[in-house]
């Protein structure tokens, strides 16, 4: 039989390659759409080998990406130098970076795919504009009609990102860290971002402030600071629809300041409250709410029930989602994976005083049946300053 050169491969059968694409691991089915022009509307067209496990992305100090698949146990070093660029979001193989002059890209780790997205200050709004301080890199100024002024910086960005590969579609979300008031979201064929007020303008005062989002698809999810969970859809071509109505009651009541806050967005679409307590040594307890369905929608504050079992599904906390278990791949039911140096990047103040040094990695599993704490075994001998949880597929 004689032997096919490397030529012939570009023209293989279409049934062919998608039964071969459809054996491959994640970073080699990707890989597969760089070979030849032949072979992309075939991988385009094929369904990926299913796969729920997350995967941790690690920083060491030279100044490359690390991704530990732990399905396959394998260590991916990403070939490009980002010591200049800030990373932000992912969503699968793209990271969303602000480079060092203040301006944002999407990238795709195993290729040389990157996407460009608008200036900073190319904000749409009618009461307010961002502007660049002079030539400066970093800093800006948001500017209200009323003539108030406040300052920016662009090491306080902080955003989500959500990318679906097979639709072509793309949508993310950005904001300074600081009271300007402004949420800036931005979906793919845009030339600009559109501004979603988050302070006191032209929105009930109930819905106001950010502590805390989920973007799934072209859904936001935002926490605010009085308890409520707006929810948001900017599907339409443009602009974005309230879809949290004229006169909400409050999904979640206080349950006081000693303890971190986030929101968490099942499988199902359900809103979930995590309370994160940190004591003494360090040591963590979670608990995880939901809304009464049967409150009174007249109570202002009405009760939360505990959700003691997650089911078949483990919460990424990092990520703000819950994703199918898989014993198998490592990710147990009912289990909260987290990383405990997040506080050093996003904790409140009176978290600071309790963080863990600068640099020590410290990737964790908290049993809800349980309640205890255990470390996830990341990659041996390697010299990690932070790591966090990311999803294997957009």
């Amino acid at each position: 039989m004689e032997t096919p050169n490397h030529g012939n491969w570009s023209n293989l059968p279409f049934d062919i390659l998608r039964s071969l694409f459809e054996r491959l691991s994640f970073v080699d089915f990707h890989r597969t759409k760089l070979v030849c022009s032949n072979w992309y509307p075939c991988w385009k067209q094929t369904a990926p080998r299913k796969s729920v496990s997350p995967w941790l992305m690690l920083f060491p100090d030279d100044g490359a990406y690390v991704l530990y698949n732990p399905e396959e146990d394998m260590v991916y070093k990403t070939k490009r130098d980002f010591s200049t660029s800030r990373f932000l979001a992912s969503c699968g193989k793209w990271f969303l970076m602000l480079d060092s002059r203040s301006r944002l890209y999407i990238i795709d780790v195993f290729s040389k795919d990157r996407i460009g997205l608008p200036p900073l200050e190319s904000v749409v709004s009618n009461f307010s504009a961002l502007k660049r301080v002079g030539d400066r890199d970093r800093e800006f100024i948001w500017e209200l009609t009323d003539g108030t002024v406040f300052n920016a910086f662009s090491d306080e960005i902080r955003a989500s990102l959500w990318v679906d590969e097979k639709a072509e579609e793309l949508a993310l979300v950005w904001f300074f860290d600081a009271p300007a008031g402004f949420l800036c979201f931005y979906k793919k064929g845009n030339d600009h971002y559109n501004l979603i007020p988050v302070g006191q303008f032209g929105i009930p005062k109930m819905l106001t402030g950010l502590h805390g989002l989920v973007l799934r698809g072209y859904r936001l999810y935002i926490l605010t600071t009085r308890s409520f969970v707006r929810v948001i859809d900017f599907s339409r071509q443009e602009g974005f629809e309230e879809l949290t109505g004229s006169d909400p009651s409050p999904t979640f009541s206080p349950l006081g300041y000693s303890c971190k806050f986030s929101i968490v967005v099942t499988t199902a679409g359900e809103v979930l409250l995590v309370t994160n307590t940190v004591f003494e040594r360090s040591e963590r307890v979670f608990h995880v709410y939901k809304k009464d369905s049967n409150a009174d929608p007249e109570d202002y504050m009405p009760d939360l029930l505990e959700v003691h079992s997650l089911g078949d599904e483990a919460l990424l906390l990092d990520l703000g989602i819950t994703v199918s278990a898989n014993p198998t791949l490592g990710i147990k039911p009912n289990s909260i994976y987290f990383t405990r140096n997040d506080l050093i990047r996003y904790g409140t103040s009176c978290d600071r005083a309790r963080v863990l040094p600068p640099y020590e990695v410290d990737i964790c599993v908290f049993n809800l049946t349980t309640k205890t704490l255990e470390p996830f075994p990341a990659p041996p001998n390697m010299n990690l300053k932070d790591a966090r949880w990311i999803l294997s597929m957009a």
